[in-house]
């Protein structure tokens, strides 16, 4: 690891004009040059959403209106994009270059570091576009709103505005409810009458237990909770909290219960934005080790190139960028977004970019920590192999 950081100080230079020419070369002849940047994600999220949004009718939520999930959306792509064109080329960087590589004393191990930093460059200008958009949407025409008259479950907040556990929602926010025959616990909220959580009240009318979403809340007795799963006709919660949000203990037996869908998240700007460069600087490692590892991989086995295309696509599909991550968790495969760390890292974008919000630090620290541990073990693979590529090229 240390002799990578004293060979690219030591090629500053070389790897400053390599960048250079990559940016100018991928729009040479262009008459919009850089301005690709801007159109190629931005017709990327057209088509998408033309196919999960308006042929497929996929429903991020209740909530989330046509404009968020496009942010959203477009978050998700420009981080991928980047991810997915370094990583691709950088696998095949070495056979690329191979006369530098056989004919003279070159520093491989500045190419896959250019490429990154290339596709790096070319993200943030993507992400100006984003950042441009939050602020349109967010303070020049905000979105009105639509979704129905306030409702109070507890008259002494009738005044507030929607907020977890103040006990008003909007009418369109409700899900199911139940009354009379229900039981509820330090973990779990249960209906056993038949058909269960099927009963109407009178200030929201009637609901449908299929609308349930990880993440949805459930009043009970100036009690809530948010709900995690969903087993028939039981919900597990993340334990019961009075309307201040202390811990407070389970409602009586055949309580109303009410769920209804979480309050939506404004779209917003703020400090969080200072997050911005180590989010970046982290994707740079985490895109950084794999480039080393497949790179001097592809030198052994020249079917990783090909290969690389296809586990790319399978990977976008199986990270949550087209759809919401709780759709893979209602199907039972909630392990794939987990154990994604490209999930975990286009997660804390939209949070910083979209919402103004910090990022979830348990899985910001983990796909640190793994960006690091990928960095190290990569290049020492690299650099151990590196006297050997002149012969296998």
């Amino acid at each position: 690891m240390l002799a990578l950081v004293h060979s690219l100080r030591k090629n500053r230079r070389l790897l400053r004009d390599l960048v250079t020419r990559d940016l100018r070369a991928r729009y040479v002849g262009s008459s919009m040059g850089f301005f690709w940047s801007v159109v190629v994600p931005i017709l990327s999220l057209f088509i998408y959403m033309f196919v999960f949004r308006l042929v497929l009718k996929m429903r991020w939520s209740d909530q989330q209106g046509t404009t968020e999930v496009a942010l959203l959306m477009l978050a998700g792509i420009l981080v991928w994009h980047a991810f997915a064109e370094s990583l691709s080329r950088m696998t095949n960087a070495l056979v690329e270059n191979q006369n530098l590589i056989q004919k003279v004393v070159f520093p491989s191990e500045v190419l896959p570091v250019y490429l990154t930093i290339s596709s790096l460059v070319n993200m943030l200008i993507g992400l100006v576009v984003a950042l441009a958009g939050v602020v349109f949407f967010a303070y020049v025409r905000p979105a009105e709103e639509t979704r129905g008259p306030i409702v109070a479950l507890w008259s002494e907040h009738a005044a507030e505005h929607p907020a977890r556990g103040n006990g008003v929602v909007r009418a369109l926010d409700f899900r199911c409810a139940a009354v009379g025959t229900t039981r509820a616990d330090a973990e779990s909220v249960e209906d056993t009458a038949t058909p269960p959580w099927k009963h109407a009240t009178a200030r929201l009318g009637a609901g449908e237990l299929s609308r349930f979403a990880p993440g949805d809340l459930v009043y009970a007795a100036q009690r809530w909770a948010v709900l995690k799963r969903r087993d028939g006709a039981r919900f597990t919660h993340d334990g019961w909290k009075d309307a201040r949000g202390a811990p407070a203990e389970p409602p009586p037996a055949g309580s109303e219960l009410v769920v209804v869908a979480p309050p939506s998240r404004p779209l917003a700007l703020s400090g969080w934005l200072v997050l911005l460069a180590p989010l970046v600087a982290l994707q740079g490692l985490f895109m950084l080790g794999l480039g080393y590892l497949f790179a001097a991989f592809n030198l052994f086995l020249r079917d990783t190139y090909h290969v690389m295309g296809v586990a790319l696509t399978v990977w976008m599909f199986a990270t949550p960028i087209f759809y919401p991550a709780h759709l893979v968790s209602d199907a039972g495969y909630g392990w794939l977004v987990a154990a994604n760390p490209m999930a975990w890292l286009i997660d804390a974008y939209r949070e910083v970019l979209i919402y103004g919000a910090g990022p979830d630090w348990g899985t910001l620290g983990l796909f640190a920590l793994v960006a690091l541990l990928l960095v190290a073990a990569g290049s020492s693979f690299f650099l151990k192999h590196k006297p050997r590529f002149p012969d296998l090229l």
